[in-house]
């Protein structure tokens, strides 16, 4: 590995999910704030769908948010050398620590259950799907291609879109990473619309909530394909311009889960959810890219955007608890979020700073001396 490699193997030592890796530090705290409300909005819908009505939006903006950081962090690295195999090996390293945990909280709540003869999930699909999330692969056997951290299908196709950058779309110049947008548009709307035209609309969303199933997962791969695309292309036109601080940043902040909290139903709904996609969801990361908060809200900002990533990765299985415990009690809505939040956010907390800090930086280490090696 030359030295132009390692070079940029130092300089990208500090990371941003969700997803993507923090370039200049400070330097976007609205996306960071934003990024940490998605995060709360999506937890809030898994505990009661009713909450945060569009809550599963929050991940076509999570995609777009990681398309545009990865560009802007790694174009420049990759023309000077960076190999596919560190950036993915980066990639790991940042993403499977947080993974582990969610996956391993989530697997012991699930095979308690299986052991207690409490729920239809058998001991084949507990187990194939835990060895194969494990490495960011889908489960091949039952309904889910994540069937124990239901979230975590996201961030198997985030590590997808991670690997198709790399060896693929990150050399293209922005003129064919704009064909290749719009061509995916045209597949995503097209998709979208005809799943939709033959699937029952049930609980109050549209197709925009699969993607996740093996059944439905194309939508999620349209779905994942078009908002990363639309973030490196957002990231080239986003070359140079640093954001300017005002107040406005305060709104475009708030925009990401007052959006998601729309009571809309059937083809409202889904004419809402497409929009979403193709434009809101764009137009809100160009405006936390373009506007920084004052300085009073930084410290808030940043705080929101560490906290995003691990909150989404472990928050799902404190559903299990508060739902079956709440629910044998009789909680009321109010009871129940507020006990949930307090756990998601502690284990969260909990979880960043004695697990994925400290696997972060021996996974670091271990790629390191790996590729010094080749």
């Amino acid at each position: 590995m030359d030295g132009r490699a390692r070079t940029a193997r130092r300089e990208g030592s500090g990371d941003l999910i969700l997803t993507g890796e923090k370039s200049d530090k400070g330097r976007y705290v609205t996306l960071d704030a934003m990024r940490g409300l998605a995060a709360l909005a999506v937890a809030i819908f898994h505990l009661s769908n009713s909450l945060v009505p569009a809550g599963y939006l929050a991940v076509d903006f999570f995609f777009v948010l990681s398309g545009c950081v990865l560009d802007h962090t790694y174009r420049h690295r990759f023309a000077a050398g960076l190999g596919v195999g560190e950036f993915m090996a980066r990639r790991f390293a940042r993403l499977w620590p947080l993974h582990l945990c969610g996956l391993v909280l989530c697997f012991a709540w699930l095979a308690w259950l299986v052991g207690h003869d409490a729920t239809d999930i058998g001991w084949g699909t507990l187990l194939s799907g835990f060895g194969a999330n494990l490495l960011f692969l889908p489960s091949v056997v039952g309904r889910d291609i994540s069937p124990i951290n239901p979230p975590a299908w996201s961030l198997l196709m985030e590590f997808g879109a991670n690997a198709l950058m790399a060896f693929f779309a990150i050399r293209r110049s922005t003129r064919g990473l704009v064909i290749m947008l719009a061509v995916m548009a045209v597949v995503l709307v097209a998709d979208m619309t005809l799943t939709q035209a033959v699937t029952p609309f049930e609980g109050g969303t549209s197709v925009a909530n699969m993607g996740y199933r093996w059944h439905d997962v194309h939508l999620g791969m349209v779905r994942t394909m078009f908002s990363f695309l639309f973030g490196m292309v957002l990231a080239r036109r986003l070359e140079g311009a640093a954001p300017r601080v005002s107040g406005r940043a305060l709104g475009a902040m708030v925009m990401v889960p007052l959006l998601l909290l729309v009571p809309l139903t059937r083809w409202a709904r889904f004419g809402f959810d497409l929009a979403f996609i193709l434009i809101a969801s764009p137009l809100l990361v160009l405006a936390g890219a373009r506007l920084q908060l004052p300085a009073r809200w930084q410290r808030t900002g940043m705080f929101l955007g560490d906290l995003s990533y691990p909150l989404y990765a472990v928050h799902y299985f404190w559903t299990y608890p508060v739902i079956t415990y709440g629910y044998q009690h009789g909680w009321p809505v109010g009871l129940s979020l507020a006990v949930f939040l307090a756990a998601a956010l502690g284990c969260a907390l909990i979880c960043a700073k004695f697990v994925d800090l400290p696997l972060r930086k021996r996974l670091g280490a271990g790629f390191d001396a790996v590729l010094t090696r080749k």
